[in-house]
This record gives C-alpha cells, structure tokens and sequence, in this order.
C-alpha cells in the first residue's frame, strides 16, 4: 500500500505596514501575511499544524517573523489593500516610502588645454580640438 503525505503552506494577506527593513536599510512597505502550514494526505489537507505571521519586504522580498509581543502594534499600524491604493492614485505613497538611492557616477574630470584652452577629459593624451600633447 502506497501511502502519501507531506505539507503545504497557505498564505493570507492581511495588510500593510511601513518599516525600516533591515536589508535594503530603507523605509519600505511590508506585506503582513498569516503563515499557515497543513499537513496533507494524497494531495488533500487535512489539518493545520503550524501558523505564524510574517512581514514581507515589497521591495528585496526579504521575510521576517512578528513575535507575539508585537502583533498588537503590528495590527495597530496596519493599512488594507483598499486604503493602499487610495494613496497611490492620489501619489500620496511616497511619504510612506524612501525613495531607492541612486548609484553615484564618478564625473569625469575636467581641464584645459594648454594650447587652445579647450575643456577636455584629464584621461585624454591629445587635446581633440587642436592635437597639442597634454
């Protein structure tokens, strides 16, 4: 007799949060999700053997579990799906949000020729304006 089981996971969404996520290091906003785990038999759930509630970063995905002791201020903060959207038609999000930093770009320095007093790249060996040797 062959005899299948195993687990699955069910997940439901049960509102936003903003925090500072500890990896990206920027204020972003969370997905608050309840963690459900079910033992199944021949591919059917049969019962629940674990729950717990966890905060998903939208931004790098990363997932922390919420204690007990902080579900209350958790669920305190906490904003629907409904009052989410609401604030993005009306571009209100983005006081909720850090923006993403932007990479930094080394500017090419600057300096003249000597001989025509053209602004040329420091990297540059001949002037393009007048072929003069820097």
């Amino acid at each position: 007799m062959v005899f299948l089981f195993g687990n699955k996971d069910y997940y439901d969404l049960l509102g936003y949060i903003t925090m500072k996520c500890p990896n990206c290091k920027t204020q972003r906003i969370f997905a608050v999700k309840q963690e459900r785990k079910k033992l199944t038999v021949y591919f059917i759930p049969t019962f629940q053997f674990s729950s717990r509630q966890i905060v998903v970063c939208q931004y790098c995905r990363e997932a922390l579990q919420v204690d007990d002791e902080l579900k209350p201020k958790v669920a305190e903060n906490m904003i629907s799906q409904k009052k989410l959207d609401s604030m993005i038609k009306r571009g209100k999000v983005d006081n909720l949000i850090e923006a993403v930093p932007k990479r930094r770009t080394r500017n090419a320095v600057k300096m003249r020729c000597a001989g025509c007093g053209s602004e040329i790249d420091k990297k540059m060996i001949f002037c393009p304006q007048c072929g003069n040797r820097i």
